[in-house]
């Protein structure tokens, strides 16, 4: 018997990230709005359910056609 974690000595066990994509390296991205224009996109979002970035993201995909 030896002293530890014995958990730190597994070397044959599988980690979450072995059996799962690695995500997407994303970017940030920052840009000034009118403060009017964005209320009004605040509010489009919250009437569809969803955040600033969920809109912007899908408005940016319908937009971009990765090939």
């Amino acid at each position: 018997m030896k002293a530890g974690r014995p958990s730190k000595d597994a070397k044959n066990t599988l980690d979450l990230s072995d059996v799962t994509n690695a995500p997407k390296k994303t970017a940030r991205v920052n840009f000034n709005l009118d403060e009017e224009k964005y209320i009004l996109l605040k509010k489009y979002a919250l009437n569809n359910r969803k955040t600033v970035t969920q809109l912007l993201t899908d408005m940016i995909d319908e937009k971009i056609v990765e090939r």
